[in-house]
């Protein structure tokens, strides 16, 4: 069995520290699979807790979990330096980034190149919604990422969210009703219907 293979043994066992080793030992033995390593290392920092006792974040608020996002950044950035279009590595930084950082949007136009998803696509056009005000590219995203997805509800809330905005009253509830049916045909399909 390879580092990496043991590595995401460890990951599923929640075994952070042994996994990140392993898959730092993997990047350096396997050059060429160095970014899915660091991509992994990113993400056992993710998912670590590094909050040995709980904290009090605010008046009722006590934080009890929390994972690394310093290492996770570091890593998911290997990982890129590796391999500029890897697309785990790409999502995982944006994640970690300020909603409306340029470099956020960046990694999300090169991460919906490289491999579109509904997940990408959406936040893209949150991006462009919220941040840039440019409604129509918006629009276009939300589009794509329900054609991509007609199952996921989330893009037809975001049309219908976005149309009523735009003053598109009857489209937005052109986009509530067709989800309305998809989700219909969903509930048929899956058997709970």
């Amino acid at each position: 069995m390879t580092d990496f293979q043991q590595a995401n043994r460890c990951l599923v066992a929640k075994d952070y520290e042994q996994a990140i080793r392993l898959f730092l030992r993997h990047a350096a033995n396997c050059p060429s699979e160095a970014a899915q390593a660091y991509a992994g290392a990113a993400e056992c920092c993710g998912r670590s807790n590094v909050i040995k006792a709980p904290i009090s974040a605010a008046p009722g608020i006590v934080l009890v979990s929390q994972g690394d996002r310093q290492g996770a950044e570091y890593y998911f950035r290997l990982a890129l330096q590796a391999d500029s279009k890897n697309s785990k590595a790409l999502w995982g930084l944006s994640e970690l980034l300020p909603e409306s950082s340029e470099e956020r949007r960046g990694l999300l136009e090169r991460s919906v190149e490289e491999q579109p998803g509904t997940l990408n696509l959406v936040a893209l056009g949150d991006y462009y919604r919220s941040t840039a005000k440019d409604l129509g590219r918006a629009y276009s995203l939300y589009k794509q990422a329900q054609e991509h997805s007609p199952r996921d509800q989330t893009a037809y809330l975001r049309l219908s969210e976005l149309c009523r905005r735009m003053g598109r009253a009857e489209e937005a509830k052109e986009w509530t009703h067709r989800w309305r049916e998809a989700y219909s045909r969903k509930r048929r399909v899956d058997g709970k219907g």
